[in-house]
């Protein structure tokens, strides 16, 4: 499955001189490219992936997208998050098409103190691996959620000086002000049962200070069994309960591998592994390369 690196070229038929911020930072307004003269490549239609991160500010939507196992349907005042790697394909773009809105799409290095993937979703558990949180807002809520990003877009399309310096600010303004309104939010919009026990795992994990638990012990604390966790995660993912937290555990690895002042024994003792040779056993069993590699991959 192709994996799309590059913000700004990702869109089709982009001709805008923007600044990309050196692919970390890009802003598109749905209205402003309703009136272009826009073309879909096919290869949009495909099931894919991006290495960035996107929120979507949807006052009105026309056409339904699917992300990872869930569809965003037509709707209004919807914020549509979507995390890095999760898969997406969007249904052929209508020519009387009338949707308005805002897409954000973001790498982690944009910001200073939260320069990695998992740093980003411990700070905003609304970006979860494996499920799509998808929340319908009241007005008063989206329309400020809407203004920022109406002046992040505005920002971005000037050459003013400290351009990059207020992005990231209003940015992260942004972000802070949905993770207070969709914080213990029931309004995640879910085809079943299984997406909200799938959702309310991941925030679990990642809520629980960088300490990973068992699945019978997240289970505990979302009152429910370990076997109906299980099943609930197999069938919102295909994956187990115990990969979703491998998952995180490994990218969560991969931070604290960027912090160089830390060694590799640290690290090791960080995660819960006893043995250095363990904790380097589970590294390349599931990225395929060792702690060292991958660190040396960073200089």
């Amino acid at each position: 499955m192709q994996i799309f690196d590059n913000i700004k070229n990702y869109f089709v038929n982009n001709t805008e001189d923007v600044d990309d911020y050196s692919n970390r930072f890009y802003i598109r307004s749905i209205e402003v490219d309703n009136t272009k003269d826009q073309k879909v490549n096919d290869i949009y239609l495909k099931p894919h992936k991006r290495s960035f991160f996107e929120v979507a500010i949807l006052n009105r939507t026309t056409k339904s997208i699917k992300i990872g196992q869930q569809t965003l349907q037509k709707t209004n005042n919807t914020l549509a998050i979507v995390s890095p790697f999760q898969t997406i394909n969007f249904s052929k773009k209508d020519k009387k098409d009338t949707d308005i809105g805002y897409i954000i799409n973001f790498k982690a290095s944009l910001f200073e103190n939260l320069n990695n993937s998992y740093d980003v979703q411990n700070e905003f558990p609304f970006f979860k691996l494996h499920s799509l949180p998808i929340y319908q807002l009241n007005d008063n809520d989206f329309f400020g959620i809407e203004l920022l990003a109406k002046e992040i877009f505005e920002e971005s399309r000037t050459s003013k000086m400290n351009s990059l310096n207020i992005i990231t600010h209003l940015l992260l303004v942004l972000l802070y002000k949905i993770k207070r309104i969709t914080h213990n939010s029931e309004g995640i919009s879910s085809m079943n049962r299984n997406d909200i026990i799938l959702a309310k795992f991941e925030q679990k994990i990642l809520s629980n200070n960088n300490t990973f638990l068992s699945v019978k012990e997240y289970a505990s604390l979302m009152n429910i069994s370990a076997i109906y966790l299980s099943e609930c995660v197999k069938k919102a993912t295909g994956k187990s309960a115990q990969k979703i937290i491998i998952d995180y555990k490994v990218l969560y690895a991969k931070t604290l591998l960027n912090h160089k002042e830390k060694t590799i024994t640290e690290i090791a003792d960080t995660l819960g592994f006893n043995e250095v040779a363990n904790f380097n056993q589970f590294f390349k069993r599931n990225t395929g390369i060792t702690a060292s590699q991958f660190r040396k991959q960073l200089s």
